[in-house]
């Protein structure tokens, strides 16, 4: 158990440790209570510096920590904290250091119940996580990553228009295979946007050979930490190229590393997962026909609003399939239901292509209507 005295956390308000933070999603809790979820981020210094940012997040680098706490508490805190990082991952260099420290903070100190929320989500998505990135061969440790990114909603849009739980851009998004289109934006897909998003890390990792510039190549692109490498002589670890970074970036990685730690060690704080309202467990299913979420919340008898939430890709309520299938995700209760009446799902359903013209003349007419559309 990580030792908490008095003295640190008077400590950390001497060094004038922030609890600003990035606002991410509005989520509800298991009695339907309306709750938001923030992610943290650190604040800008003031040096004028301007950076172009790949979305409305901002990792910068705050003042240098002063010497007020005292450095024994520090050490042992530290040391503790170090420690139990090491323990997470063989697989990545996980570095315990002042920056991660400050992520750390706001997670299990002003971000408690946020973390709570956090906890509950991932225990619904780390198995979607874990599958794509087993079948890439990756560490399963980037399955914290969507943490940072999103905050674990698959809703999530940025400023920029990154969209998902691992946050594509569009451009991004049709690179590795993702269908943006009237009907679906898989970028939303839980399922297909993880293999898209494991499949850009392998190639991030293949190019620059160490997880943590892999990692900083996903926050700002390849092109920004290549050009960081070459102004820091031919260097190869993140915190070498560390101030050639854009600010956002300077504190991705640190970030990353303290998601992984609180969602391993949470315990340790007396943290506990807060219900937001997903099931406990996914269950997928292939649909062969284009079919209407209504159509099936009818026969699963399953709220729509629920039905639309696990699957938000598909944007006009509208199931299409490509090369004749489609995935969805259902609460894993509710799949031996979907099995056992799919005869019913399929019923009537030259309705469904009605209903797919209908909805198209409509965006079609709204869109010439809309100059800023």
């Amino acid at each position: 158990m990580i030792r908490k005295r008095n003295i640190f956390a008077i400590a950390l308000l001497l060094m004038g440790v922030s609890a600003t933070y990035a606002q991410h999603q509005v989520v509800k809790d298991n009695r339907g209570r309306t709750m938001q979820v923030y992610i943290p981020k650190a604040e800008e210094k003031a040096d004028g510096l301007e950076v172009e940012y790949t979305d409305t997040k901002f990792y910068g680098q705050e003042k240098e920590l002063n010497s007020a706490a005292s450095p024994i508490e520090m050490e042992d805190e530290a040391a503790a904290i170090s420690r139990l990082i090491k323990r997470v991952t063989s697989s990545l260099s996980l570095t315990y250091n002042p920056e991660v420290q400050k992520y750390i903070d706001r997670y299990v100190k002003q971000g408690r119940r946020s973390t709570s929320c956090l906890l509950a989500r991932a225990s619904y998505y780390n198995p979607i996580f874990e599958e794509a990135l087993l079948h890439y061969g990756l560490p399963m440790e980037l399955k914290h990553l969507p943490v940072i990114e999103s905050g674990l909603n698959p809703k999530a849009i940025s400023g920029k228009g990154a969209a998902g739980l691992w946050q594509f851009m569009p451009t991004t998004g049709r690179e590795y295979d993702l269908q943006i289109n009237t009907f679906v934006d898989e970028r939303l897909d839980p399922i297909k946007s993880s293999y898209a998003a494991a499949r850009m890390l392998a190639d991030l990792y293949n190019r620059f050979g160490d997880w943590s510039l892999a990692l900083a190549a996903y926050n700002c692109g390849s092109g920004r930490v290549s050009n960081a490498i070459e102004k820091a002589g031919e260097a190869a670890d993140f915190w070498q190229i560390y101030e050639f970074l854009p600010k956002e970036t300077r504190g991705y990685v640190p970030a990353f590393i303290a998601a992984n730690y609180v969602m391993n060690y949470y315990a340790e704080y007396n943290i506990l997962p807060e219900p937001t309202g997903l099931p406990e467990k996914a269950g997928k299913v292939v649909v062969t026909e284009d079919i209407s979420l209504a159509k099936i919340a009818d026969v699963l008898n399953m709220d729509i609003a629920d039905l639309r939430m696990l699957n938000p890709q598909y944007r006009q309520g509208i199931v299409k399939t490509t090369d004749g299938t489609a995935t969805l995700l259902l609460p894993s209760e509710k799949v031996k239901c979907f099995t056992d009446n799919v005869s019913r799902l399929y019923e009537n359903n030259e309705n469904t292509e009605n209903q797919r013209l209908e909805m198209a003349a409509s965006v079609v007419k709204r869109t010439m209507h809309n100059p800023h559309s």
